[in-house]
């Protein structure tokens, strides 16, 4: 069989997190006895053509290739489609007789905005089966850290302001999921969004913790645990895993009076960096700003810390109408308040566990909450002056 060469192409929008899909299309073609090539796409090589190889640590360029038979290009949110559509472009001039493949959320949420504007039909939900079983190819990312993976895909929950339910519509139970751990890495990321909701949780744990003894200090679910499913009995299971941190969230009031109970529960059991997601500015009545401070109250109440999540419209085009989006229920005043209190007042969006420095910038109640935000806004706007 003759060996495909292969590009694999991020655009380059930022992102905290290395593509996933591409590193498991990357082992998929290596076992195959394929040429895999990666490429983070940037500005600079709309201008000058060359490929910078993640490999290359002496930052010198090499021309690339003169023909691929593959170009894969991944996509990220749908607010960076100018950026997708200039690489898809850029790759369809330079490699004109090459096949290019698109996928990832983007092109799963807006495929025919993709589609209309670069004449290529992208890829639509997760890849195929034998290609997602594969483990990542972290050669790719010399400078990575952590494993990554997923014991599950899906949710069974359908929440309105979630893209999990188009990208992974089925919830499905990953087996082989270890085969993703690298143990020269001292962390491992977990992705899924429901973890708790898995029929091989007791066995996901027991392998945690095999992989404890093995050398991996931390486990970090980031996406979130569902804390209705969180119990006693759960917590003592979780105990001697060293989930770190511990994420829940806080988006509606389903989750209330469950939070409480979990946040409790996971300080009981000697879980003491409790992060709680709490999502605002959705078009819901109920997501309003009083109720938006009951929900960091109570999770600061609790000694957890709160982790605000500004809504961002699933069909956004660009960061603009993210950053302009203003639910019923906001002011543009609030938004912008909330935001300097996160800038400057705590680190990484991260509302402080102590409660002296919470009610000092935030009030004991809602009136004094709003008070807060209104004067933190009229200084800002002073200033600028």
């Amino acid at each position: 069989m003759m060996k495909k060469k292969i590009l694999l192409v991020e655009p380059g929008y930022k992102t905290e997190y290395p593509p996933l899909g591409l590193m498991k299309i990357s082992t998929w073609h290596k076992r195959r006895g394929d040429y895999v090539d990666f490429i983070k796409h940037t500005p600079e090589q709309c201008q000058t053509g060359v490929l910078k190889h993640p490999l290359d640590f002496s930052g010198s360029y090499k021309p690339y290739r003169q023909h691929y038979d593959i170009i894969y290009i991944t996509t990220l949110f749908t607010y960076y489609l100018r950026e997708v559509v200039e690489t898809i472009e850029f790759y369809k001039s330079l490699f004109p007789h090459s096949e290019i493949r698109v996928g990832g959320i983007l092109a799963t949420l807006l495929p025919d905005s993709i589609e209309k504007q670069t004449g290529i039909k992208p890829h639509k939900g997760l890849l195929r089966n034998d290609v997602e079983s594969c483990p990542p190819d972290y050669s790719l990312f010399p400078n990575l850290d952590y494993s990554i993976t997923f014991a599950t895909r899906g949710c069974v929950n359908d929440c309105p302001f979630c893209a999990v339910k188009e990208h992974e519509p089925e919830f499905v139970v990953k087996d082989n999921w270890p085969e993703d751990i690298n143990l020269l890495y001292t962390r491992a990321v977990f992705w899924d969004n429901n973890w708790f909701y898995s029929p091989n949780l007791e066995k996901d744990i027991r392998k945690l913790l095999e992989f404890k003894k093995r050398g991996v200090k931390v486990i970090d679910f980031n996406q979130g645990l569902d804390c209705r499913l969180f119990d006693e009995q759960m917590a003592k299971d979780l105990k001697d895993v060293p989930i770190k941190p511990l994420r829940f969230a806080f988006d509606n009031h389903s989750e209330d009076g469950y939070i409480q109970k979990a946040i409790e529960l996971a300080r009981k059991y000697g879980k003491k960096d409790v992060r709680v997601y709490v999502l605002y500015n959705f078009e819901s009545e109920k997501d309003t700003p009083d109720y938006f401070f009951y929900r960091i109250n109570e999770i600061n109440r609790l000694g957890a810390f709160a982790y605000p999540m500004r809504y961002r419209p699933l069909d956004a085009l660009n960061t603009q109408q993210c950053q302009t989006h203003i639910s019923k229920s906001w002011d543009a005043e609030l938004l912008r308040a909330l935001k300097l209190t996160l800038m400057l007042f705590y680190s990484n969006g991260l509302i402080s566990d102590k409660r002296d420095a919470f009610i000092s910038i935030y009030g004991e109640n809602k009136e004094q909450f709003i008070n807060k935000l209104r004067v933190i806004y009229e200084k800002d706007k002073h200033r600028k002056k």
